[in-house]
């Protein structure tokens, strides 16, 4: 029997197949792009995610927004009246204020429903691999775990949910500010191309470049090859800025050489993706904990 109900946020990019097939939901940040506000839709119901990344070749910078305060007054307290605690798997700390939002307007929703309790958890992650945690907690949550169950597994094992990505343009970061890097790694733009990770402290951190596209993409693999575990068993979650191409050859190399149970493609979320730009390619997975370390 379900002790609780799971929620993640648009930072997750995990897709409706999922959240159906293990009955958990996510709650809905905020992006702003071409003078236009928009909920951040995992769907893409309003706005497509070609129409969002050309309006950023175009020029249009996007700007995001935390969690909306209705998403969490109303979906906590649907939890609440179903008798069910609540478990938000959030957006890390170092990316996004929401997880702190969070806390202080369930404290508010929660005390109208005595017995029930939630936690708002520091993910460390954003992105897929924010995304396969909540996989990860929907099944436990299935399978009858407590909620001190959930919490102790993910502090023992959160950061062997790895990510690594590459972007087109190293522009996009240098305005969102949201990669952590020293002076030197954005001293020369022409040609380069960064590898970033989610690090220990849940910082995406530019902790290598290279030259060239396919040089970066190759990179991408590599990691994947070297970090990831118990392959067979494994999806790989690949996302892309509107470059499926890319995407796809990320997908095949690393189908090949680690003979990972699957490989899943899809289209990188608008929160993540404003930072990031057209053409990231991201690969999340389970594997080695995370032993980079970015700089304070």
């Amino acid at each position: 029997m379900k002790n609780f109900y799971v929620f993640t946020d648009s930072t997750s990019d995990v897709e409706k197949k999922y959240r159906d097939e293990l009955d958990f939901g996510y709650l809905k940040m905020a992006f702003r792009v071409d003078e236009k506000d928009y909920d951040a839709d995992l769907e893409w119901s309003v706005l497509s995610a070609a129409d969002f990344y050309n309006k950023m070749r175009q020029g249009n910078r996007a700007t995001t927004n935390q969690i909306l305060t209705t998403e969490v007054e109303a979906k906590f307290a649907e939890a609440f009246e179903k008798g069910l605690d609540v478990f938000y798997l959030a957006c890390s700390s170092k990316l996004s204020t929401s997880v702190n939002y969070a806390k202080v307007i369930g404290e508010e929703v929660v005390s109208k429903y005595p017995g029930r309790k939630f936690v708002c958890y520091d993910s460390l992650r954003s992105c897929y691999a924010e995304g396969l945690m909540a996989i990860d907690a929907a099944r436990m949550a299935n399978e009858g775990k407590t909620l001190d169950e959930v919490v102790a597994y993910f502090d023992e094992y959160k950061l062997n949910y790895q990510t690594f990505a590459t972007v087109g343009s190293l522009n996009w970061l240098k305005m969102a500010g949201r990669v952590k890097a020293s002076a030197a790694f954005f001293g020369n733009l022409f040609g380069v191309k960064p590898i970033i990770c989610g690090d220990t402290k849940g910082n995406n951190y530019g902790f290598k470049k290279v030259k060239g596209r396919k040089t970066s993409l190759d990179e991408l693999v590599n990691f994947t090859v070297e970090r990831i575990t118990d392959a067979e068993n494994r999806t790989v979650y690949v996302e892309h800025g509107d470059n499926l191409k890319d995407a796809e050859y990320v997908a095949k190399e690393i189908q090949e050489k680690t003979k990972c149970k699957a490989v899943n493609i899809s289209s990188l979320g608008p929160i993540i993706g404003a930072s990031c730009g057209p053409d990231t390619i991201i690969v999340n997975f389970y594997g080695k904990k995370m032993d980079i370390t970015g700089e304070e």
